[in-house]
């Protein structure tokens, strides 16, 4: 008999540890549980599809039906002389699928190896790390359409890359469960290092350390362990703002409040500015509202420490947001997704 939507605590699948209640809970394993998911979704005024859990902030109560993708495994589709087409399924460990690509000799994704959640929820967050994003190996999205009971392939162009965006952050395609991801990887070696020659990495070391990838590898879990804080330790889910993209007029507001602001040209017209630079010259890291403090380490992550309740997040984050805004003419946008 197949299994109906179930109550569950959400804690243990989102890494800022916040108790969540549902009571629509199903996980989605093979081809039948989609369908019956088909069946009985317009039953639901929403429905939420979670992965790892590692860039939502979940509300105490969650009323919509919660989707778990379990699906999991990895192929490759097509293999040229330089290059593979590789299929990973959704419910794949995100960090497990980079490592197992790099054992094959497979390359293009060494950069965003570490980053905690699933495979299905990259395309989604378009998610970054180091000069690298999803977007630039990803061939094409695999998906199944709720609404009609089909399965569709998205290509790149169609997904809508951006920064820390995607289609699939959009009211059109929320009925869309991603089931699998398509990257186009290099069989060559050729790390991209830009990030760490621009934050001056390599003063002190000699670029010949990046022929073996595991000295890379190495250099990014480093990287990432001075920055970031273990999510074992404390709730948290990585950068909690993005970095503002901003005008020219904003930009040249704010360094008149702010002389040392730390920006980066991307476009004509167009500026991204360090949100954590902001947020701590503004005077928050290691302030604390409720259970929820911004990480003494770095001003982006706020940390739970323990207990911490929905409020306590989202009143922090105003309380940032507002101060940010008011000290330099920059307002703040919230990375993960709000349920």
């Amino acid at each position: 008999m197949k299994s109906k939507p179930k109550h569950q605590n959400l804690k243990h699948f989102n890494t800022f540890s916040l108790d969540s209640y549902t009571d629509h809970f199903f996980v989605v394993r093979n081809f039948e549980d989609l369908k019956f998911i088909t069946n009985i979704f317009e039953d639901y005024k929403d429905i939420f599809i979670i992965g790892g859990g590692s860039n939502v902030i979940l509300k105490d109560y969650i009323k919509s039906l919660v989707i778990k993708v379990g699906f999991s495994g990895i192929k490759i589709i097509s293999s040229f002389e330089d290059t593979v087409l590789v299929e990973a399924y959704a419910g794949e460990s995100w960090h497990d699928f980079v490592m197992y690509c790099i054992n094959k000799g497979w390359y293009g994704l060494e950069n965003l190896a570490f980053i905690p959640g699933t495979v299905g929820a990259a395309p989604v967050q378009n998610i970054g790390a180091y000069g690298i994003e999803f977007s630039r190996c990803c061939y094409s999205v695999v998906a199944w359409n709720l609404t009609n009971g089909k399965m569709v392939e998205l290509p790149a162009k169609e997904c809508f890359f951006s920064y820390r965006d995607s289609i699939f952050k959009q009211k059109t395609y929320k009925n869309f469960i991603i089931l699998s991801i398509r990257v186009i990887l290099s069989k060559i070696w050729n790390p991209n290092i830009e990030y760490f020659k621009r934050n001056d990495y390599f003063v002190s070391r000699s670029l010949k350390c990046l022929v073996d990838i595991n000295n890379v590898i190495s250099i990014i879990y480093n990287t990432r362990n001075s920055k970031l804080p273990n999510i074992k330790e404390f709730g948290n889910v990585g950068s909690f703002f993005k970095n503002p993209i901003v005008s020219k007029d904003v930009l040249l507001n704010a360094i008149y409040l702010f002389s040392n602001l730390v920006f980066w040209k991307i476009g004509e017209d167009s500026y991204k500015v360090s949100a954590g630079w902001l947020i701590d010259n503004c005077g928050w890291k290691g302030k604390t509202y409720g259970k929820v403090t911004v990480y003494e380490k770095n001003a982006l992550i706020l940390l739970n420490q323990g207990f911490a309740k929905f409020d306590d997040v989202m009143r922090l984050a105003t309380f940032i947001i507002n101060d940010v805004y008011l000290k330099s003419g920059i307002r703040l946008e919230i990375e993960p997704r709000i349920y």
